[in-house]
């Protein structure tokens, strides 16, 4: 099993219909090819953690890179693994667009959300450095 996470900006002209639609055609990609994730989205940033077979991983991530849709592509950490994270998410997905909530509200949004996931309990370095990802992200915006 190998996990990558990766953030990235939407370009301007990537609106909010095409981001779900970009979902919905993720979501049948991955439940195919046995990539289970996370992704979420707010202020324009994704950050998403894949996981999979490495060489499925590796081959996705390069079509993330060369899609005109977003920019500032950025790898943050990768990692072997011997089990799943999300093992019950194709693709899970949480959007903030842009709201402009209170930074204890967006935390506690967020803890709830993955506490449904049952990621802490798969705790590593790995998913440390993903929460961490998460809060600075949600954390930028309220401030």
């Amino acid at each position: 099993m190998f996990s990558l996470i990766y953030r990235s900006v939407a370009r301007e002209s990537f609106i909010e219909s095409d981001i779900y639609k970009m979902l919905s055609d993720a979501r049948d990609f991955n439940a195919e090819h046995h990539i289970t994730g996370c992704l979420l989205y707010h202020d324009r940033k994704f950050l998403q953690f894949l996981e999979g077979e490495k060489s499925v991983i590796i081959s996705l991530f390069n079509a993330i890179e060369s899609d005109s849709r977003h920019h500032k592509i950025a790898v943050l950490k990768t990692e072997d693994r011997q089990d799943r994270i999300f093992d019950r998410w194709s693709m899970a997905f949480y959007d903030y667009g842009n709201l402009r909530l209170s930074a204890q509200h967006k935390l506690r949004q967020i803890d709830q959300f993955f506490e449904s996931s049952r990621a802490f309990e798969k705790s590593s370095k790995l998913t440390s450095n993903y929460f961490g990802e998460v809060r600075e992200m949600l954390l930028e915006s309220a401030l």
